[in-house]
């Protein structure tokens, strides 16, 4: 009997990698770019999950458009090759396909290639503002279904055509997607973007009283991939973007460290400017409901030094104070008027309905019950802002 359960077991312990897929047999996807497609797109649809015409009909249809950029397994670089960009075309594949789903597309373009797509490597997901005021639910379900994709990608918007962005031919770099990836992932440990990976934004689209953020991104000149702000979104639709300065200002009040981001400072009576960065961040929101009323404060203090100043000032104790209190107020503003913003649109990113869901529970479910309500009540709520500044260097001084 003893034998017999050796030679039972001995089965589990030598049956090897049954599934492998060996990585020059895998197509691998570094960045997805998608893109609302036109009607005269989809003539050349072919016809791989359905017969023309017989996809089911909704009443709204949007066809979509996918980008995807493929890497050629040994040529990928360790270092940029030069020339403007040219070792793009020569270390990865950009294909372009239609669907009425992105898993319709998906399967469209497998049908074009040898290798199995695989989206284990997936870097970068680019979406067009056009796509993402529509909605990305649908969007959102494919990517989260498949087990292959990393929580630790990214999700960004461009303001114009997606597939641009996997277009551009960044001469540092011999892959688009990996430039892009490692410019979002150096900007926040620079300080200058708060850590929205995709994973990120699909738990703050799922928890009520939060609404989602992501970058946004536009391309320079072909060669150059700028982080231009951040766009909010109602549910899963995206209201409208904000630009860099305020994203400073939005880490401020989540406490997202380190600082990053500069402002310049001019004081009366003194001339030239102080530039004068952030360099460290506390906050603490609070919230309470009064008279079946939701209301906030938002303590923010920060840690800055002088990075520049100009017109060969003379600082001292009654100009530094000069240049605190003049700091504090235009961050103040700078904060109003983005939650003023936010709340006009009702997007709350912030998170403050999910800090009155778990404090006031009785409240939420007998007044609020739902984001769409929360929404409502949102755009009223007094939300208080107050800025507290102390400049902790301010560089030497040659005399």
């Amino acid at each position: 009997m003893r034998k017999i359960w050796i030679w039972l077991w001995i089965p589990l312990l030598v049956t090897g990698c049954w599934d492998r897929y060996e990585i020059e047999e895998r197509a691998n996807i570094l960045g997805i770019a998608i893109d609302i497609a036109e009607e005269e797109d989809m003539k050349e649809e072919p016809e791989v999950t359905h017969r023309e015409g017989e996809f089911p009909k909704e009443e709204k249809e949007d066809y979509i458009k996918i980008t995807a950029q493929i890497s050629l397994p040994g040529k990928i670089k360790l270092g940029p090759e030069g020339g403007g960009g040219e070792g793009s075309a020569k270390t990865a594949w950009v294909l372009e396909t239609v669907g009425h789903t992105v898993k319709d597309a998906m399967a469209n373009l497998q049908q074009q290639l040898a290798e199995k797509l695989y989206l284990g490597h997936l870097q970068i997901i680019v979406i067009s503002e056009d796509v993402a005021k529509k909605g990305v639910k649908d969007i959102n379900d494919y990517f989260r279904r498949n087990p292959e994709v990393r929580r630790t990608a990214w999700m960004v918007v461009n303001k114009k055509k997606a597939s641009k962005v996997l277009e551009a031919s960044p001469p540092v770099e011999t892959v688009p997607s990996l430039y892009l990836s490692d410019t979002l992932d150096n900007a926040v440990r620079f300080g200058k973007l708060p850590r929205e990976y995709l994973g990120k934004y699909w738990i703050d689209i799922s928890d009520p009283g939060v609404d989602a953020i992501l970058p946004s991104v536009k391309v320079q000149d072909n060669d150059r991939i700028l982080i231009d702000g951040m766009a909010y979104f109602k549910g899963e639709k995206m209201v409208d973007t904000f630009p860099p300065i305020e994203i400073g200002v939005y880490m401020a009040m989540k406490e997202k460290n380190p600082g990053g981001y500069s402002g310049p400072v001019s004081i009366s009576g003194q001339k030239g400017v102080f530039m004068v960065k952030v360099t460290e961040r506390k906050s603490k929101i609070r919230t309470k409901v009064e008279k079946g009323k939701p209301s906030a404060t938002i303590d923010v203090e920060i840690d800055a030094v002088i990075e520049e100043e100009t017109k060969s000032h003379q600082l001292n104790e009654q100009i530094l104070q000069k240049i605190e209190e003049k700091t504090n107020k235009k961050f103040k503003k700078i904060g109003e008027d983005l939650l003023q913003k936010l709340q006009e649109k009702g997007s709350d990113v912030l998170g403050l309905g999910a800090r009155i869901r778990a404090k006031y529970a009785k409240y939420w479910d007998e007044h609020v019950k739902s984001d769409e309500r929360w929404s409502e009540i949102y755009k009223d709520m007094d939300v208080k802002v107050n800025y507290q500044v102390h400049i902790k260097r301010t560089g030497m001084e040659w005399k």
